[in-house]
């Protein structure tokens, strides 16, 4: 009986083994075509035989990229877009948690409740009122406008409220006792306590924000506020595509992304974790 226990745990874990890395190669396959065919040339993208790896290595399709469009203003505006709007959910994502987890007032389960329905809300549904906002506001084609909607994240909230439950109150009746102001208590233990998951609400809301395509092409009139997934329009013409240009811009568009995830990794399974934590 044990050697038969031994051998089927064996054999499970080669089968959940293979399971995973045949699901990891369908999922990287995608890109590593992107990343090979960016350096094709045109005569070698579209052909009756598809091949994985160019006969002829090329630098042509990013050379020409800064003469298309002005992808370096592309690349700017998509930084600071999703560099401001990160930083307002991390910070607004642990005030609110911390509220929700340790103040005690009339109302607060509601108000929770409502906060965590709003993640099931797309933002196909409210963009209409949302877009005549910002025009009475005057943010159509401005910073503002782009980041506005992208500020406030109703599952950050929850994932930092789970995490600050966790945080004795004790540690922070003493913070009190001491004199310390509720401002101090929020930057000197609550933060500091919550790294994990405030590392991995910004790295989930980078990736959003700047792949996010609907709202800037809605709010962005002109090509000086144009984000890098607006970019990739230039190449699709009326009679033609551009493939190779899409494949070199797509890459440079997923470097950032992808050397994010790759420091910070590590940060989203902890996060992930610390919202399981309760007292």
């Amino acid at each position: 009986m044990g050697r038969q226990r031994a051998a089927n745990t064996r054999w499970g874990r080669a089968g959940l083994h293979l399971f995973l890395g045949l699901t990891s190669f369908l999922t990287v396959a995608p890109f590593i075509w992107v990343v090979f065919t960016s350096f094709k040339p045109s005569t070698e993208i579209v052909t009756e035989t598809p091949r994985l790896l160019p006969a002829v290595w090329t630098l042509e399709n990013y050379l020409k990229l800064p003469q298309v469009a002005p992808f370096l203003r592309f690349f700017l505006n998509s930084i600071i877009v999703s560099g401001v709007s990160t930083f307002f959910i991390a910070l607004g994502s642990a005030a609110c948690g911390y509220v929700f987890a340790k103040y005690r007032f009339r109302g607060r389960d509601f108000l929770f409740g409502l906060v965590i329905a709003t993640i099931l809300i797309p933002l196909q549904t409210y963009i209409v009122p949302l877009y005549l906002l910002t025009w009475k506001l005057k943010w159509i084609n401005t910073y503002q406008g782009l980041i506005f909607p992208l500020i406030i994240m109703s599952s950050g909230i929850f994932f930092l409220r789970q995490n600050i439950m966790s945080i004795p109150d004790a540690l922070i009746d003493a913070a009190r006792v001491d004199g310390a102001s509720e401002w101090r208590v929020f930057f000197s233990i609550i933060l500091p306590l919550s790294i994990s998951p405030i590392a991995a609400i910004s790295i989930v809301n980078w990736v959003y924000t700047w792949s996010l395509f609907i709202w800037p092409l809605i709010v962005a009139n002109s090509t000086e506020m144009f984000t890098m997934e607006l970019g990739l329009m230039y190449f699709q013409r009326e009679y033609a595509v551009d493939y190779g240009g899409i494949m070199a811009a797509c890459v440079i568009t997923l470097l950032p992304v992808l050397v994010v995830f790759l420091i910070f990794r590590t940060r989203i399974i902890e996060g992930v974790a610390f919202t399981g934590i309760k007292r």
